[in-house]
């Protein structure tokens, strides 16, 4: 029998780790990938100069798009104060980020974002509300806009003592379904679909108490 985990204990664990700047097994402390720094540094004045950053945690992504000119919209269920500690008197790109304390699932998309990251943070979701929110980013995208993605997909969690554990309402996508997803929701778009496999492991005993394939997304909506 699977152990059940809930939502509300993995908010709490994420709310202390970034509040305490502490890493976790998936290393929520990395710089950014040379994917997405490749993405950014590639994109032209035909890309709108907003973006939205959905689970920022320790900032690292938002920071990038607010150097490289963006506004950023940068939302997740922490505090905001511990992102703008972080950006305080760092410089004028810092005015660019407005952070939003908000379940990404609940933040409304109502507007063209020339970009939208969203990192580690889509697989925790229902599938109805990772379709729902990629759904309303591809409705308001007006042209020359790029998605960048990192979903964890085909999960397998296991206790110290073994046991398999899963998270309340998780989206728990196989990499056939994801994408299958990804090309319905992303169709007429450029799309790149890569795949790693990814494993973390219990400090306590070293074996893997996290196994996943990892489904990057670079998605863009050419401008006209």
């Amino acid at each position: 029998m699977n152990e059940l985990v809930s939502k509300a204990s993995v908010h709490a664990f994420y709310d202390e780790a970034i509040q305490q700047g502490r890493n976790t097994a998936e290393n929520l402390q990395a710089a950014t990938s040379e994917r997405f720094n490749t993405l950014v540094e590639s994109l032209g004045d035909e890309t709108p100069r907003t973006a939205l950053d959905l689970g920022y945690g320790a900032g690292a992504y938002t920071i990038a798009l607010a150097r490289a000119g963006f506004r950023v919209t940068a939302v997740d269920q922490i505090p905001t104060d511990v992102l703008l500690r972080r950006i305080d008197g760092t410089g004028e790109w810092a005015r660019r980020i407005d952070p939003r304390e908000c379940l990404a699932e609940n933040f409304a998309i109502d507007e063209d974002f020339g970009v939208v990251v969203a990192r580690d943070v889509l697989h925790y979701l229902a599938r109805h509300d990772v379709e729902s929110l990629l759904t309303n980013a591809v409705a308001h995208a007006r042209g020359g806009n790029h998605h960048y993605l990192e979903v964890f997909t085909g999960i397998t969690r296991r206790t110290a003592d073994g046991q398999l554990r899963r998270i309340e309402g998780e989206a728990n996508y196989t990499p056939d379904s994801f994408r299958h997803v990804i090309e319905r929701i992303y169709d007429g778009w450029d799309l790149t679909l890569l795949w790693s496999e990814h494993a973390e492991q219990d400090r306590r005993t070293g074996r893997n108490c996290f196994e996943a394939n990892r489904a990057t997304v670079i998605a863009a909506n050419r401008a006209a």
